[in-house]
């Protein structure tokens, strides 16, 4: 009786295949989905803010940044921030003062009135450190940004212009207020759109 199993279970399982229906295998499996580059390209967008003073104080601001557009003039993205602050003094000497840093930010360029521009930014900069006796100490200072501005458009690149408010106000904020303690900051850059 097991012999007479045993034949029969190797006849059926030689006779047995496997059936394959290509109409169900093309529903179940995923299709491949291709990236539009030049559609990604239309929704980044890179530059940065730039300021140069020199003279007896020399002053240079670089902030490059980069975006993405999300939906409908919303955008977000990262920035990052040099600072180089330098007086020189008539007998010859110069103090000097450096400050780096980087954040994030949102912006929105109402589609209406895609002149104007308003943004938030979240940054930590690395600065010297006023609050202490010794020079040389630094401090990572915290700055939370809100302001509006002006986008002048020239095709795929603008100019923009803003005037943010600090709402934190560390003591050790290296970027130079607008008007005395009121902690008012003043940015002007570029934007240049990859696609």
């Amino acid at each position: 009786m097991n012999k007479l199993l045993f034949i029969l279970f190797l006849i059926v399982s030689t006779i047995s295949f496997g059936q394959y229906d290509m109409d169900e295998a093309s529903d179940t499996t995923e299709k491949e989905q291709k990236v539009d580059t030049y559609e990604l390209k239309k929704h980044i967008y890179v530059g940065g803010d730039l300021s140069l003073s020199f003279g007896a104080q020399t002053y240079l601001y670089i902030a490059p940044l980069a975006g993405y557009e999300i939906w409908q003039g919303i955008s977000a993205g990262v920035s990052t921030m040099y600072q180089l602050y330098r007086v020189n003094f008539t007998n010859g000497s110069s103090l000097s003062s450096h400050s780096f840093g980087g954040g994030i930010f949102a912006r929105w360029r109402p589609p209406v009135f895609p002149y104007i521009l308003l943004q938030t930014e979240f940054d930590v900069y690395n600065a010297e450190d006023f609050t202490t006796l010794y020079s040389g100490d630094r401090a990572n200072v915290p700055a939370f940004m809100s302001g509006l501005g002006y986008a002048g458009g020239m095709g795929k690149a603008y100019y923009q212009i803003l005037l943010m408010y600090d709402f934190v106000n560390d003591v050790n904020n290296p970027l130079p207020k607008l008007f005395g303690n009121i902690p008012l900051y003043l940015r002007y850059g570029m934007v240049f759109y990859l696609g």
